[in-house]
C-alpha cells in the first residue's frame, strides 16, 4: 500500500512521512517513462505523417485569435509550441466523426504492440490536465502537488520544476503514473496565486454547462474534451492583463493625490494644523496619522510641506485628501486658500520611471541588514494585521473571521497569498519573512 503523507513514517522514526522520508522517496525514471518518451516521439511522427492537413485547425482552436509569436518571447515561445504539441498528442480531436484521439488512431493503426506499450498507451489517452496546488517543494528532487478539480494529492518527481515553482503556486498540468511514482508529462500553465478562484469558478460553470449536452460526464470527461481551456486561461492573461488594483490599508482606491493652498498667514497656519488631531509636526512640515498602537505605530494618511507661501498636502487616495483639505480649511480660520489639486494613477507612476537607470549605492546595506530590518518591520505588521478589520474579510479581524467556515477559507486563502510572495522573495534572493506562526496563532492546518 501506498504511504500516505500523514501517516506514520515506515522507517520507523514515530514522524509523519512528510516530515521524515517522503523527500528522499522519489527515484529515477525507470522502463516506463522510457517507453512513454519513445511513443510521445512515434505520435509526433504519426501525425505528421498522416494528418499534417489539421494542423491548422488544431492552432486555430488551441490558439484562437492569440498570436504567440507576438506576444512571447523566445524562451516563453519554446514552453508553449511543447505545450502545444502535447495537446496534439493527447487530446486534440482528428476523427471527429468517431470522436477519437491520435492515440486512438495510432493503437488502430499498430495491431503489434506490446502489452506494455498498450498499457502505457491506454494510461496516456486517459490522462487529464488539471489544476494544481504546490503544498510542498522538495529541491532537486520533486513537489507535492493538490489536485484542486479532481481531488487527491501527489507525490511528484521533477527535478526541474523545483528550481522555478514555490510553496501555494498553482499550475495546470497532466500528472502520470509511471514506474511506482508519479511525473508531470511536460506541458506547463502556471497561474497567478490570484487567480485561483477564477478560474475554478469558470471550469466548474464550463462542466455545468458541458452536462447540459451529456448529463451523464463526470468532470474528467469535461476536462479530456476542453483541456485546451487551460491554455486560454494562461494566454488570456498574457494577451488581456487583468488591471493591477492598489487600495490604502482601509480599503479605498490608492492614487497619488496632491493639494496646492496659498498661505495667507503662516503662523495662523502652523497654529491651526497644530490643533489637528493627528497632525504632528516635523522639520518640513507635518505628518498626518491614524490613532497610534500600543507601540507607537500608526498608518499614515498624509504628509503636509510647508515651503514659503505654498502648503501641499499629499495622500494616497482620493478620499482621504478630501478628508486632509477640510480639517486644514476648518481649522486655519482664512489664513489659507485652496488652489488646485491633481491626481496620478500608480501604474502611471510606475511608467513614469521606466528606463531611467538605477545608480548603485556606493554603500550597499548588506544583506543580513537588510534581513533584520525587513524582519522586524514585517512582524509588527504580521502582528498588526490580525487585529485588524480587514475589507476583504467583510470588516471583521482574521481571528472573527476563522469562526465561521466561509471566513476560514479566506483567511486560509490570504496566508497562502503571502507567504506564496515571501516564498518567492526568497527564491530571487530578497529579504523574506517566514508566516508560519500566523496559521499556528489563528488555530489553522495548511492541509485545510
Amino acid at each position: 500500500m501506498k504511504t500516505g503523507r500523514n501517516d506514520p513514517c515506515p522507517c520507523g522514526s514515530g514522524k509523519k512521512y512528510k516530515r521524515c522520508c517522503l523527500s528522499t522517496s522519489y527515484i529515477e525514471t525507470g522502463k516506463e517513462e522510457s517507453i512513454r518518451a519513445r511513443l510521445v516521439q512515434e505520435l509526433l511522427r504519426f501525425f505528421k505523417k498522416n494528418f499534417a492537413d489539421r494542423l491548422n485547425d488544431a492552432h486555430s482552436i488551441f490558439w484562437g485569435d492569440f498570436e504567440p509569436e507576438k506576444y512571447l518571447d523566445k524562451e516563453t515561445l519554446y514552453l508553449a509550441d511543447i505545450n502545444f504539441w502535447e495537446w496534439i498528442v493527447y487530446d486534440f480531436i482528428i476523427d471527429e466523426g468517431n470522436d477519437k484521439t491520435l492515440i486512438d488512431l495510432y493503437m488502430e493503426n499498430n495491431r503489434k504492440l506490446s502489452s506494455d506499450e498498450h498499457r502505457i498507451l491506454t494510461m496516456m489517452k486517459n490522462s487529464v490536465i488539471s489544476l494544481y496546488e504546490v503544498q510542498e517543494v522538495f529541491p532537486e528532487k520533486g513537489l507535492l502537488l493538490k489536485d484542486l478539480l479532481l481531488g487527491g494529492e501527489y507525490d511528484v518527481s521533477e527535478k526541474a520544476a523545483t528550481r522555478s515553482l514555490r510553496k501555494w503556486d498553482i499550475f495546470a498540468a497532466r500528472v502520470l503514473p509511471v514506474d511506482g511514482m508519479y511525473i508531470m508529462s511536460g506541458s506547463v500553465y502556471p497561474y497567478p496565486l490570484k487567480q485561483k478562484e477564477r478560474i475554478l469558478a469558470d471550469i466548474y460553470s464550463e462542466y455545468e454547462e458541458y452536462k447540459q449536452d451529456f448529463p451523464d460526464a463526470t468532470i474528467d470527461d469535461f476536462l479530456k474534451k476542453n483541456s485546451d481551456i487551460f491554455n486560454f486561461y494562461w494566454y488570456d492573461l498574457i494577451q488581456n492583463p487583468p488591471p493591477m488594483k492598489f487600495s490604502t490599508t482601509s480599503g479605498e482606491p490608492l492614487l497619488f493625490s496632491k493639494a496646492i493652498f496659498e498661505i495667507k498667514d503662516k503662523e495662523d497656519v502652523i497654529n491651526g494644523l497644530k490643533q489637528i488631531e493627528g497632525f504632528e509636526q516635523d522639520k518640513n512640515g507635518f505628518g498626518w496619522f491614524d490613532k497610534r498602537d500600543k507601540d507607537g505605530s500608526a498608518t499614515i494618511f498624509g504628509n503636509i510641506e510647508i515651503k514659503g507661501d505654498t502648503l501641499t498636502l499629499e495622500c494616497n487616495s482620493k478620499e482621504r485628501l478630501e478628508r486632509g483639505k477640510k480639517l486644514i480649511l476648518e481649522n486655519t480660520s482664512g489664513a489659507i486658500s485652496h488652489k488646485i489639486d491633481s491626481f496620478q494613477d500608480p501604474m502611471q507612476a510606475l511608467k513614469s520611471h521606466e528606463g531611467k537607470s538605477e545608480k548603485k549605492k556606493e554603500n550597499e546595506i548588506p544583506m543580513e541588514i537588510k534581513q533584520q530590518l525587513y524582519t522586524q518591520f514585517m512582524q509588527k505588521h504580521s502582528e498588526k494585521w490580525l487585529k485588524e478589520k480587514i475589507p476583504a474579510l467583510e470588516g471583521k479581524t482574521p481571528a472573527q473571521a476563522v469562526k465561521t467556515k466561509a471566513g476560514k477559507k479566506k483567511v486560509i486563502d490570504l496566508l497562502k497569498l503571502f507567504e506564496n510572495g515571501e516564498e518567492h522573495n526568497r527564491k530571487e534572493g530578497r529579504p523574506y519573512y517566514d508566516l508560519s506562526w500566523m496559521w499556528d496563532r489563528l488555530g489553522l492546518k495548511k492541509e485545510e
